[in-house]
């Protein structure tokens, strides 16, 4: 039998240690590879903490968290980051597309920071953008895009390193429907052609319907 290719054991956070007030009191949870996973619930329930505790961007209270072979509750943030950089692929829910940058030398920066030669990474970002239709717009820059297009961006720049687990917090929330079908075309694809992980956070009933599980978070009460 596979091992799960995310393991969260017995998972324990709190807001701030002086704070009794959880965001989990106890998680178990296990991920398959390929699975696409969609995470619901009310605001403040702790959807995109979840989000950060499996990415290694927040630390639990307790608990062990695993991803693949790693146990990263007890790596060391060089190691984590260097696992984070070749493992995952991250859409914040606030996008942190360097404005100054064109749309290809945003998506050009993770490729980069994983060491990808500049002949490939032309290569990369080419197909990318001839993927989503838009190569007129390679050298526009991030800072004139709107809030769709810079989503649609953000989502492309997540999948140009080819990761394991792709991990999005609310990527249709407030978004035109065109933008939003053409998002959602985006993640369908990249899970079923690509066999890869996702984790998304949405109340999107769109996304709900396509996921293969669905997990719902509750408020912990004080």
């Amino acid at each position: 039998m596979n091992q799960p290719l995310i393991k969260l054991h017995d998972i324990k956070k709190k807001y701030n240690n002086s704070s009794n007030h959880k965001v989990f009191s106890k998680i178990d949870l296990e991920i398959n590879s390929g699975e696409l996973i969609a995470i619901k619930g009310t605001i403040g329930s702790g959807k995109t903490t979840l989000l950060n505790l499996i990415s290694g961007l927040t630390k639990p209270d307790s608990g062990r968290i695993y991803i693949d072979i790693y146990d990263i509750t007890s790596m060391k943030q060089n190691s984590l980051a260097l696992l984070r950089a070749n493992i995952f692929g991250i859409v914040p829910q606030i996008h942190n597309l360097i404005p100054e940058l064109t749309i290809s030398q945003n998506l050009e920066l993770p490729l980069i920071i994983k060491g990808i030669e500049k002949e490939q990474r032309i290569v990369i970002v080419r197909q990318s953008l001839e993927k989503l239709g838009i190569i007129n717009m390679s050298e526009r820059l991030a800072g004139t895009l709107s809030v769709g297009e810079s989503t649609v961006i953000s989502i492309m720049r997540s999948m140009v390193t080819d990761p394991s687990i792709l991990l999005m917090d609310k990527p249709t929330e407030g978004l035109d429907p065109i933008i939003a079908d053409m998002i959602l075309s985006l993640i369908r694809g990249y899970s079923l052609l690509n066999n890869k992980t996702i984790l998304i956070t949405t109340h999107d009933n769109r996304i709900l319907s396509i996921a293969d599980r669905i997990i719902q978070v509750q408020q912990q009460i004080p």
